[in-house]
């Protein structure tokens, strides 16, 4: 059997398996500078925190922060080769690079806006389980959102990152509002009490329920890429939509997720087991709760999960 009838079947021609080349080859690229870009933005060495202290707080956002760039990657390389080669790969670079800063100012602005009484990167290196899954959540859920507006714009050209770019503002604009929201109902439910004291004392299942809402909330944004069409002549006009349909989806999903919540954890005193008592079951049952009704919202509006 030649090359040529292997082709055949595998229904891909030359060209193709070159762009492939291409593509993992940026996409291994990007993965080894977004692991490399935890420990720089938190000025230790990336592998002694590994292997050299066994810091679990540490390695969940450099994990995090390898799947998240994965993520976007996959919405970079979707679609057919382009035109050229070198057009391929500078789209594909372009891309990817672009979301590696993006993932940067996320964990900056987080930090300095969303969750401002609590410096994330000094619990993680102090070994806060509950800080590294916060951190995780917060790369992740973006990562998604740029995912899913890469697919929707035109990513084989370059005018699609500005695009890009205006998606990641109002991603970080609702998850600060999901921030903010998760704030409200802790203090409500406690008595005043702040959500991120709890977080700093390391309270995981506070912070697996919070990274499900997150999580949930990213694709729940997707499901708009599906309803929305873009229009090369009405940017401005599509990406008004997309957002208003955006802004929707995420207080569906929220309200339907308390809905699902009181059928699902019926009888069960929500404040007491994942504030006070640290419930892990509970906290987790309960993210998991948003995480799956977002897939659900995207499954049914969105053709960018496909």
């Amino acid at each position: 059997m030649d090359i040529g009838t292997i082709q055949d079947m595998l229904d891909v021609d030359r060209y193709e398996l070159l762009t492939l080349a291409i593509d993992f080859t940026a996409f291994a690229v990007m993965m080894a500078l977004s692991g490399r870009m935890v420990g720089g933005m938190a000025r230790v060495r990336t592998f002694e925190e590994l292997t050299g202290r066994d810091n679990v707080a540490f390695g969940i956002p450099f994990a995090a922060a390898i799947f998240s760039i994965a993520i976007m990657m996959s919405g970079a390389v979707s679609g057919a080769p382009s035109i050229t080669l070198v057009h391929e790969a500078g789209i594909v670079s372009a891309y990817g690079g672009l979301g590696i800063v993006l993932l940067i100012m996320t964990r900056l602005l987080f930090d300095r806006l969303a969750l401002p009484h609590i410096d994330l990167r000094a619990q993680v290196l102090s070994g806060n389980v509950a800080a590294g899954v916060v951190d995780a959540a917060n790369m992740v859920s973006t990562a998604i959102v740029i995912r899913a507006v890469m697919i929707w714009v035109d990513n084989e050209s370059f005018a699609g990152l500005m695009m890009v770019f205006v998606g990641f503002l109002f991603s970080q604009f609702v998850m600060f509002a999901v921030t903010y929201y998760r704030q409200w109902v802790y203090r409500r439910r406690h008595q005043g009490a702040a959500l991120q004291t709890a977080l700093e004392e390391g309270n995981l299942a506070l912070a697996l329920r919070y990274f499900g809402h997150r999580i949930g909330a990213a694709l729940a944004i997707t499901a708009a890429s599906g309803i929305v069409f873009y229009s090369d002549r009405e940017p401005t006009l599509s990406a008004f939509f997309w957002s208003s349909i955006s802004l929707v989806m995420v207080i569906a999903v929220s309200l339907l997720a308390i809905a699902a919540r009181h059928l699902i954890l019926l009888r069960v005193d929500i404040a007491e087991e994942v504030g006070r008592q640290r419930n892990v079951a509970v906290g987790l049952a309960e993210g998991l709760i948003y995480i799956a009704l977002g897939l659900i919202m995207a499954a049914l509006f969105a053709a960018t999960i496909d």
